[in-house]
């Protein structure tokens, strides 16, 4: 016969790591796990139960080691969400700003202290950004992320050395700097901003991403593509 399971005016603390309709409650004799209709009594000391109901409802890592494999055998069995990375973006321009809107969107509150990742509306990366931190920028109508194992710089030198033959050819030049018209809008704004931005903040949270593979988001044709990228072979001596 199953529990029976809590009242709908459950006044119980409310975890945001479990997923929906889980729930973790005492009984009469002990503890069950209610996953939707399927209820399972769980074995945990009371220290160590109540260890891990403390890190679910305050959202920190548990402090026992019975009660942090408890909880990562929840999250692996997709009872329970894993805890967000913390992500620090850097850039004070329209691309990081919308960078940081999509991660709260996702959960992750960004912010100093973890992996950081440089958001650019331009191809200016500095020259000595650290080796391992990722960045995105904006090249032409594309938003490029470099991938964790290539240094940013050196797929940005890729990409250039790729496309700068299409501005150069004499035969797309413009004849002068007042006929025709242009766009008044900006080059990083509407749907292929957003685009941009939740295609980003979705790959940094990846838990596995390819080490050499760029990201690439069309800002003109809302379209996203992955290329392998290698590291610029070192100038010859």
């Amino acid at each position: 016969m199953n529990p029976t399971p809590p009242a709908a005016s459950d006044a119980r603390p409310a975890s945001a790591r479990l997923r929906a309709d889980v729930a973790l409650y005492a009984t009469a004799d002990g503890h069950v796990l209610r996953a939707g209709d399927d209820y399972h009594h769980v074995a945990l000391a009371g220290a160590e139960l109540d260890d891990l109901l403390t890190a679910l409802v305050r959202d920190r890592p548990p402090a026992t080691p019975v009660a942090r494999a408890a909880l990562d055998a929840l999250v692996g069995a997709g009872l329970a969400d894993p805890r967000p990375p913390r992500i620090a973006v850097a850039g004070t321009g329209v691309l990081a700003t919308a960078l940081r809107a999509a991660l709260r969107r996702m959960g992750v509150e960004p912010g100093p202290g973890g992996a950081a990742v440089v958001a650019l509306d331009d191809a200016a990366l500095p020259v000595d950004l650290p080796a391992g931190t990722r960045a995105c920028w904006r090249a032409g109508h594309r938003v490029l992320l470099s991938p964790p194992g290539v240094p940013a710089v050196e797929v940005a030198a890729r990409h250039h050395a790729a496309t700068v033959h299409r501005a150069s050819d004499r035969r797309v030049a413009p004849r002068d700097a007042t006929s025709g018209v242009r766009s008044a809008a900006p080059p990083l704004a509407g749907p292929g901003l957003e685009l941009a931005a939740v295609q980003v903040a979705a790959e940094l949270l990846r838990p596995a991403p390819a080490p050499d593979e760029a990201v690439v988001v069309d800002l003109v044709a809302l379209s996203v593509s992955r290329h392998p990228v290698l590291p610029v072979p070192p100038a010859p001596r």
